[in-house]
Formats: structure tokens, C-alpha cells, sequence
């Protein structure tokens, strides 16, 4: 009896030790795969010490003011783009018949927002163009055209002045006020008597205009023609927008430039005060 007990007890003491050591074997196993599995991550992974190529960039300032003419030199002078490519995306066609919702010969001059871009040695004119779009969108999404609706100007109306606003004025505040003169004027039946559009039409922004630039048979001549121009002068800023949609409730149907150097305008409400404003802005010019 002692000796089958003994013998029971040596094979069951034999069969521990075969499960050890299967249990060992499956851990070692078990050990080496998750090893393994790391090292596979390993490789997988980034190296966080690895140089990452990225594509340089470089600001483009476009500021509020410029026409096509003006953007394409600026491409041409400062960057590697093509400003001839740029006019020919931006000439008249049928994108800027549809987003100034008319069915005549349309540039996209007053679409292309001036701001800030950042460009790269890969950039294209009609990249630039696009951003330039979505960028007029964006901005003007909020504003409220519903004042100038109710005086029958459309969003491509307020454009217009808004250009004109952009040329003509320097100080901020005073935008509202210049808008609110154009609006007198329109009503009025009135020229609007902007000189930047007769630079417009010539081409260049003469600080002096003589008697035969004012002359000039363009329709955009708001000198001899009374109503707005066909189209935007430039690519007005967001505030100058603001300003044509919303004008400045005032009584005045005149401004000149003070050019005492302050950037700043007479205002008047009589043809009597405003050949004062005028005398008084010549005395400070030859001052």
C-alpha cells in the first residue's frame, strides 16, 4: 500500500513539474511576443528627434486701396507669381458678372479683399485669387446692406461707393460722413464730383488733375457724369464697406480736403460755404 501511495505521490510529483514548466514556456513565449510587438511600434513610430520639411511662407500685404493694376505689380515686384496671369483672372468675365449680379462685362476689381496672405514659392495667381474671394465673403457676410437696399442701391451699388470712400478719405471717422454726402448727392440728382474716379479713368492716381484729365469722356468721370461709376475704383477695406452701407445721417452735400495735414475734410451744406472750404483748402496747400 505504501509503496503504490509513494508511487502515486512520485508520478503526481512528476506531473507538477510538466505543467511548470509548460506554464514557463508560455510566459517566456507570452514575454518575447509582447517584445517583439514593441519593437514592431518602435519602427512604426515617428522619431521624435526627425527634421520635419515644411514649405516656407511668406506674408503678402495687400492693402486696402489698390486696384487689379496695382496687385498684379505688386506680384510682379514681390513675389514669384505672374501679375500679367493675375489680370487675366481677374479681367472681366463671368465670375465677376455673377458676383456683382449683372449681366454686363464685369471685372473683379472691389472683390479682391486687401488683407494679409500667406504665400509660398508654390503659390499661384489663381490661388491668390481664390483666397482673395473667400476673403471679400467671409468679411462682408455680416454686414448689414439693409438701409442701402431701402434707398435702392444694391450690394454692388454699396462696392462702388465704398471704392470711393477708400480713395478719397483718410480718417476713419470721417468714412460715415463722406458716405453720407454721396447719398445727399445720389438723391439729389447731383454729381458726386470725385476726383479719384477720374484717376481711375486715366489710369493712375495723379496727385494733380489738370482741366483736360477732368474732361475725360470715361463714364467713370463722375465729374461730367452725374450717378455712379459702372464699377468699383479699388479694393476697399471692410470699413469703408461698413461705411456705404450704413452712411452718417448729415446734412452736407460738399467736402473738400483741408491739406493741412491732418488727412481731414470741410464739410458744407451751401455752395456759399463750400467755395470758403475751398478758398481756405487752397490757402493751406500754398501754406
Amino acid at each position: 500500500m505504501s509503496r503504490r501511495r509513494g508511487g502515486r505521490e512520485a508520478r503526481g510529483g512528476g506531473g507538477g513539474r510538466t505543467v511548470l514548466w509548460v506554464l514557463l514556456i508560455v510566459v517566456m513565449a507570452v514575454a518575447v511576443g509582447v517584445a517583439l510587438a514593441r519593437e514592431a511600434t518602435k519602427d512604426d513610430a515617428p522619431d521624435s528627434g526627425a527634421v520635419v520639411e515644411s514649405v516656407p511662407t511668406r506674408k503678402l500685404l495687400i492693402r486696402e486701396g489698390l486696384r487689379r493694376e496695382d496687385i498684379a505689380a505688386l506680384l510682379d515686384t514681390e513675389t514669384g507669381m505672374s501679375g500679367a496671369r493675375y489680370l487675366a483672372l481677374t479681367a472681366p468675365g463671368s465670375r465677376g458678372r455673377r458676383m456683382a449680379g449683372t449681366s454686363k462685362p464685369t471685372s473683379l476689381e472691389g472683390f479682391l479683399f486687401p488683407a494679409t496672405y500667406e504665400i509660398t514659392d508654390d503659390t499661384t495667381p489663381a490661388q491668390l485669387v481664390g483666397d482673395q474671394l473667400d476673403a471679400y465673403e467671409a468679411n462682408t457676410s455680416q454686414v448689414n446692406y439693409a438701409y442701402a437696399k431701402s434707398k435702392n442701391l444694391t450690394e454692388y451699388d454699396v462696392l462702388i461707393l465704398a471704392s470711393m470712400i477708400e480713395r478719397e478719405v483718410a480718417v476713419a471717422r470721417e468714412r460715415p460722413i463722406v458716405a453720407g454726402v454721396m447719398y445727399n448727392r445720389l438723391k439729389a440728382g447731383m454729381r458726386l464730383d470725385i476726383d479719384a474716379t477720374v484717376q481711375f479713368a486715366l489710369g493712375e492716381w495723379k496727385p494733380e488733375l489738370s482741366a483736360s484729365d477732368l474732361a475725360i469722356g470715361s463714364p467713370y468721370n463722375t465729374r461730367r457724369f452725374t450717378g455712379l461709376p459702372p464699377g468699383p475704383i479699388c479694393n476697399p477695406g471692410l470699413d469703408s464697406i461698413r461705411a456705404a452701407a450704413r452712411p452718417a445721417k448729415v446734412p452736407y452735400v460738399y467736402y473738400v480736403a483741408r491739406n493741412d495735414g491732418s488727412g481731414r475734410h470741410f464739410f458744407a451744406t451751401t455752395p456759399e460755404q463750400f467755395d470758403r472750404d475751398v478758398a481756405r483748402s487752397e490757402a493751406n496747400a500754398g501754406g
